[in-house]
């Protein structure tokens, strides 16, 4: 069986949005595991270059906005893979509409276009990062690519306006392109400080300061939570792989679970936890969501390897660290 992943060994790759929490991950494996040559690209809007620790001095770092073209395009120079992953979160759509359609989707389209008008002779594959998010509260579970999208907040509709340009140029330009949609990445790495931290990190951050866990509405909704090493591998893949060419995939795990059965998940790590329910929000009201994963698993071999249990495990342990370092 090829190992396809060794493909990207000593490549040089351009990860935009490389202090994110997938970002910052993604840049961790790329140059630890595949020595690649990486350039990271981030504003430090809501992150610091020290998340790379001690690897930030084996990157080329670029304090940049995705939308100063400038700056950015002359990076490309030699480039085999671009990830780009530089987006505005859910949690801040509505307040600043335009500044997200310009950074998830135009940002997407200026790359994109310049690819086309100028040549890159090493680049392989240019591999967008989307969210299951643009699927909003479909009835049909799991949701398969095929199913319809349901835009439900400006951050889904920014991020499938930046998917579709993605595609739209493989099919039109023959730009090697390929898509991912994640579905509610967790693990190490998230900082709690972050305001654009998920739940199970913010739930594990407060039960580990004996806070009480804030739990929107009677916690049944459900999510489909991706461990970040997992999202990794699968982003990996979408650029390496000869089927992931010009296509777009699911990247989950194909099950439900509600938040309350994460605050059970999380108890069973540590000690009894204090539980508030709370009105729910006004962003990303679905009741229920699972991701189907059957794609990526027929066309590139992939499955997600940690289940939730572990995951929560590895994931306490990171907190437990970082609370430390942080006194």
């Amino acid at each position: 069986m090829i190992n396809h992943y060794q493909k990207i060994k000593n490549c040089k790759v351009l990860v935009t949005g490389g202090l994110g929490f997938v970002g910052h991950n993604l840049v961790k494996e790329l140059v630890n595991k595949y020595q690649c040559d990486v350039i990271v690209v981030d504003d430090c809007s809501n992150s610091y270059p020290e998340v790379l620790g001690d690897d930030l001095k084996k990157v080329n770092f670029q304090q940049l906005s995705v939308l100063d073209s400038k700056k950015l395009f002359p990076l490309f120079k030699g480039v085999d893979y671009i990830f780009h992953l530089a987006c505005k979160q859910i949690s801040s759509s509505g307040k600043e509409p335009h500044l997200h359609l310009k950074v998830n989707a135009e940002s997407t389209l200026d790359i994109l276009e310049f690819i086309r008008n100028n040549k890159l002779p090493n680049l392989k594959r240019f591999v967008y990062t989307s969210s299951t998010s643009i699927y909003g509260s479909s009835v049909k579970l799991p949701i398969s690519e095929d199913d319809p999208t349901l835009v439900l907040s400006g951050y889904a509709a920014t991020k499938l306006l930046g998917e579709n340009y993605t595609l739209m140029y493989n099919r039109n330009y023959d730009i090697p392109t390929s898509s991912v949609r994640y579905s509610n990445v967790y693990g190490p790495g998230q900082s709690p400080t972050n305001p654009y931290c998920g739940v199970l990190g913010k739930f594990i951050h407060s039960a580990l300061k004996k806070e009480p866990l804030n739990i929107f509405g009677d916690g049944e909704q459900t999510r489909d939570y991706t461990y970040i090493d997992d999202a990794v591998s699968a982003t990996i893949l979408a650029a390496v792989h000869p089927r992931a060419y010009g296509d777009v995939f699911n990247v989950g795990t194909s099950v439900e679970t509600s938040v309350n059965e994460l605050a059970v998940l999380i108890e069973n790590n540590l000690e009894k936890l204090t539980i508030k329910y709370v009105d729910e929000r006004d962003i990303d009201n679905i009741r229920r969501r699972s991701i189907d994963i059957t794609k990526i698993h027929n066309n590139l071999s992939w499955s997600p390897k940690t289940n939730m249990k572990t995951g929560i495990h590895l994931t306490i342990n990171w907190y437990r660290d970082f609370l430390k370092k942080s006194k």
